[in-house]
């Protein structure tokens, strides 16, 4: 079987130096825009260059503490992004490792984030790893890494979720988990963690998060000063680079130009019509669907569900104690409200479509992800309820862009902003704007 257009790690290497100088030249963009890429680019470079540089490499899922790989020299590889990054470069890999997955005989309803893995790792393509790392969830997480784990040889751990998530038992339930990951991490690469560069991760770490909710304040401002080509930028700088000074340095930049343009009036687009949440993630599918809703309906993109801090997320609780401090990190993480009812995250979400000003949302309804397809219509329900916004349901898959055509989905939201439009509730969320 070909695997020609699977993108291997030289070749987004690649990819991105070129996007990078590309980009320099398009007009109207943030300026940030280089920025970002610069971010991302940082992130895979550093996989790339781990071996020679005497690191090892784990790839992980979500709801990792990578604060403690920073104080390690572990360099993580996060396999729900590769997916992502596989499309900026060549859209068309991610269908063609899916097509190879399924020739191992992995079923096609497993998570496309693993088979698009599965399909990599076969092929060669996948960076070089010395471990998996998961924490338990309600989805394919952990029997996806311990297969691969197995069928490929790599050696892997899991964390245990606490089955009460917003709790005094979960923070302590957290440190004592992390302790056991640190227990793994010093057997398998014979180093000891040093707890005083580990507080140096865990203060960096917070200095991101206190640009985060910076930087959703401007962005809730309107018009939207949030360009779509930086949109992700929170979200990957929290998940990809935290404790690292490229990540606060990136979100300082853009926390700026996003001042700048608040207070000179700048929105995303000249006649904002829209604002929209993703109640789920983002269409990783399409890297060019959310340009094309700002060109097309004037729809800007404010908030979603991944990038939310739940409650008041003031996490450094003793300087002196990074442990206690992740694990309360973890338990208002962005993404982690998901692990919980449909109920609580659709409040959750309501209180950002009030802080954010939003219209409409949209609910990727990725094919293999059991846990949304649950909380979905419980989510869509709950937003017409508490706060009067519909929702546009998208059956797709997360990053398999071939799952659903173009064709498609413009021409269900073509039917779904024209009804936002029409609605009185829209009508009489502009007359108070």
């Amino acid at each position: 079987m070909s695997n020609d257009k699977m993108v291997s790690i030289e070749e987004i290497v690649e990819g991105l130096k070129k996007a990078k100088e590309a980009i320099k030249n398009q007009p109207g963009l943030m300026k940030s825009s280089v920025g970002y890429l610069d971010m991302v680019s940082t992130y895979v470079d550093r996989i790339a260059t781990a071996k020679e540089k005497g690191k090892w490499v784990a790839t992980h899922g979500t709801q990792q503490p990578l604060e403690i790989f920073e104080a390690m020299d572990v360099v993580g590889v996060f396999n729900e992004f590769w997916g992502v990054v596989s499309n900026i470069v060549r859209m068309e890999s991610v269908p063609e490792a899916l097509s190879v997955s399924a020739s191992t005989g992995t079923p096609g309803e497993v998570c496309s984030f693993f088979r698009n893995m599965d399909g990599l790792m076969y092929a060669g393509k996948w960076p070089r790893s010395d471990f998996f790392l998961y924490a338990t969830s309600c989805c394919d997480n952990v029997k996806s890494f311990h297969t691969l784990g197995r069928r490929y040889g790599i050696p892997s751990f899991g964390l245990e979720r606490s089955y009460f998530p917003y709790t005094t038992h979960a923070m302590e339930h957290w440190k004592n988990e992390y302790k056991r990951l640190i227990a793994f991490l010093e057997e398998q690469t014979g180093k000891k963690l040093d707890y005083d560069r580990l507080k140096e991760t865990v203060r960096l770490s917070y200095r991101l998060t206190e640009l985060h909710l910076e930087i959703d304040k401007l962005v809730s401002t309107v018009p939207c000063p949030l360009s779509p080509e930086c949109y992700s930028g929170t979200l990957l700088a929290i998940r990809l680079l935290p404790g690292t000074q490229k990540a606060v340095d990136y979100l300082t930049e853009l926390r700026d130009e996003l001042q700048e343009r608040v207070n000179n009036g700048i929105g995303a687009v000249k006649n904002e019509r829209f604002r929209v949440m993703w109640s789920a993630f983002t269409p990783f599918f399409d890297p060019t669907l959310m340009s094309f809703m700002q060109e097309k309906y004037g729809a800007v993109n404010v908030c979603d569900m991944l990038s939310h801090w739940r409650g008041d997320p003031k996490w450094i609780l003793d300087p002196d104690d990074p442990l206690g401090n992740l694990a309360y990190r973890t338990v208002l993480a962005p993404g982690n409200c998901q692990y919980s009812s449909g109920v609580d995250v659709a409040t959750n979400l309501s209180d950002k479509v009030r802080r954010f000003k939003v219209d409409g949302a949209i609910f990727n309804n990725n094919w293999g992800c059991k846990t949304g397809a649950a909380y979905g219509p419980i989510i869509k329900d709950e937003l017409m309820r508490q706060v009067n916004v519909p929702t546009l349901t998208l059956h797709c898959d997360v990053v398999d862009h071939s799952f659903i055509s173009r064709a498609e989905v413009e021409s269900q939201m073509d039917s779904f902003f024209e009804m936002i439009e029409g609605s009185k509730a829209y009508q009489e969320r502009r007359a108070l704007a």
